[in-house]
């Protein structure tokens, strides 16, 4: 049998990560447990090839039970069937709850996890966002729905988490503003009455007319957007506190959030030109490259990086390369809404290289960094304490 430590509650969390690929098989605390014990090595091999007969088991109800009692945050957001790993995962998880007697816990075919009442700062975020109009109205786009406005726009939000604005023939002339604003651990797509995508991060704000009439398309942002511009004559405008950004069609990020020291802006593809306010000096972006202005020096660098670093919380991750645990931190405690706080100022200097999926619990992030620096980490209520081993 699987030998049971002290510790070995941390070791069923390991096997059960490792198995479901959410840590990798060469994790250096795996290694050290596959190599205690030769059963050790007989099991993982075992379950990893899927020899136990699954179909044994009430899978949702193992799973449910068994992750509840590790602690383990997993919030399934499609069916278990669908994981290319379930019927690694899942095989593993039954004859965990089944061999382990007298060890650590037991499976019972009448419990039943509790119900969440309430978002655990370790959890991820999610498609969240609301939209204000001018008229006060406040729409939670939890649900989907569609509505014709009299301004002759056609508002419909879908239950992928994207909402549109398309132009019909208006009853009154009137063009209204709307506003899309995402809260923390949230964020949300929208495509424009031009065509032009818009994704918005966590704690952002996007404020845009239903449809655009002149000569320019203008947007204002507060916060982080990721921007698919449809190409028209017509320039696209987007202005936010510090900057304007010009563009006739690309594919870009800007990073303006009033609480950070500076402001980014990153071109994937295409071309924008950075408007500075009073100042008469613009700047002409190539692809693969970004502006940065420190809003405390009014220092301006432009250089060539690598896009994937700002620009991977669209597709669902984050990145982080050699980047200080302020900014770091900066991202994740909008994403799983909670509060940092070091114990001491030097902590927050520390730089940090790595990724992980943005549907990852927030300990797991945590785990990482505590696994290669001296720093560990409690919870208190909403927040999380950073301190250094003495």
């Amino acid at each position: 049998m699987l030998k049971i430590e002290k510790n070995s509650m941390d070791k069923w969390k390991l096997l059960l990560k490792v198995l479901s690929e959410e840590i990798p098989e060469d994790d250096r605390h795996f290694q050290r447990w596959l190599h205690e014990d030769t059963e050790n090595r007989k099991l993982y091999r075992s379950l990893k090839e899927g020899r136990q007969d699954e179909e044994l088991f009430d899978k949702d109800k193992v799973f449910n039970h068994i992750s509840s009692k590790l602690y383990l945050n997993i919030e399934r957001k499609m069916p278990l069937y669908q994981k290319k790993w379930f019927k690694y995962a899942i095989s593993s998880v039954a004859v965990i709850a089944l061999c382990i007697v007298g060890g650590y816990f037991i499976f019972h075919e009448t419990t039943t996890p509790p119900e969440k009442t309430e978002k655990n700062i370790f959890d991820p975020g999610s498609k969240k966002a609301y939209l204000l109009s001018m008229k006060g109205e406040k729409i939670d786009l939890s649900e989907s729905f569609e509505v014709k406005k009299e301004d002759g726009i056609i508002i419909s939000n879908n239950s992928q988490g994207v909402i549109s604005f398309q132009k019909t023939t208006p009853v009154k002339k009137t063009i209204e503003q709307q506003t899309i604003y995402v809260p923390k651990a949230g964020e949300y797509e929208l495509v424009l009455s031009d065509g032009s995508k818009v994704f918005l991060n966590s704690e952002s704000q996007l404020t845009f007319p239903s449809y655009f009439e002149g000569d320019t398309r203008r947007v204002e942002l507060l916060g982080e957007a990721y921007f698919e511009v449809k190409k028209d004559v017509k320039p696209f405008i987007i202005q936010t506190p510090d900057l304007a950004i010009e563009v006739l069609g690309t594919s870009f990020n800007i990073n303006a959030y009033k609480t950070n020291p500076y402001v980014n802006a990153t071109l994937v593809e295409g071309s924008i030109r950075v408007h500075l306010p009073e100042n008469q000096e613009t700047f002409l972006l190539n692809p693969q490259h970004n502006f940065r202005l420190d809003k405390l020096s009014d220092e301006i660098s432009v250089q060539q990086v690598n896009t994937d670093v700002y620009t991977a919380w669209v597709k669902g991750e984050f990145v982080f390369r050699n980047q200080p645990l302020t900014e770091i931190f900066a991202q994740l405690e909008r994403w799983y809404d909670f509060r940092i706080i070091y114990e001491s100022s030097d902590i927050g200097k520390m730089r940090f290289t790595g990724s992980a999926e943005k549907v990852r619990p927030l300990n797991y992030l945590l785990d990482q960094i505590q696994a290669v620096t001296d720093i560990q980490y409690r919870s208190e209520g909403d927040k999380i304490i950073l301190y250094k081993i003495i």
